[in-house]
């Protein structure tokens, strides 16, 4: 699978730093790599993400907790991270986050010591990846000005491949199951541009909150 191909891939690289993304993600001349470069030499930060051209930004915070339920939840909010209002020191277009797409910049030893991704994920491994990553204590940041294109083939398309929805819907049911054990959760669930105030904590609307579903 794709997360064996990525850990065989890490077991590679000869530098401190290394560069991933997908197979139908482009660079375009906004994709400004030397900056990210400099987020890596300068700061703290073991991993800068980037935004995707005409797509919802995957840039998120994530979350653990009941939300005025009887179950604990892991919630991902797309969205958020601007909202937090913590830029990185120098650079102003990038800033604090927790989950970034699927194309970024890392430091080698640092994916290497969380064991890289989860050979028994299909899709979502780089979800999976991004919650060690925090657990682990890592800081992440993502920069806005920083563009790549995802040139996606439609829905249904001979491109796209036989059977991709399908495979898609089985391995989201593996990754949550996944998630359940491992993290201790009851379920997963995506909240959209929720607010966050002025202490970082993200304020939820219940009521907005998808249904709880057990797996």
């Amino acid at each position: 699978g794709i997360a064996e191909g990525r850990n065989q891939a890490l077991e590679l690289v000869q530098t401190k730093y290394f560069f991933i993304l997908d197979d139908d993600v482009m660079f375009v001349e906004s994709a400004d790599i030397m900056t990210m470069i400099r987020v890596l030499d300068t700061t703290d930060a073991m991993l800068v993400g980037i935004r995707l051209m005409f797509r919802a930004n995957f840039a998120a915070l994530i979350k653990v907790g009941y939300f005025d339920t009887p179950y604990r939840r892991l919630g991902y909010f797309p969205g958020t991270c601007a909202k937090l209002n913590q830029t990185v020191p120098d650079f102003p277009q990038c800033y604090r986050c927790e989950l970034n797409s699927n194309v970024f910049l890392a430091r080698t030893a640092h994916v290497r010591a969380i064991g890289g991704w989860d050979p028994e994920l299909k899709v979502f491994e780089h979800k999976d990846v991004f919650i060690r990553m925090k657990l682990a204590g890592y800081k992440l940041a993502t920069c806005g000005g920083i563009l790549l294109k995802h040139d996606k083939p439609e829905d249904g398309t001979q491109e796209q491949g036989e059977g991709y929805i399908e495979k898609r819907r089985r391995g989201t049911t593996r990754f949550r199951k996944l998630s359940n054990a491992r993290y201790n959760v009851h379920d997963v669930f995506s909240y959209k541009d929720a607010e966050v105030n002025e202490n970082g904590e993200v304020m939820v609307d219940v009521g907005k909150i998808p249904p709880f579903k057990c797996f």
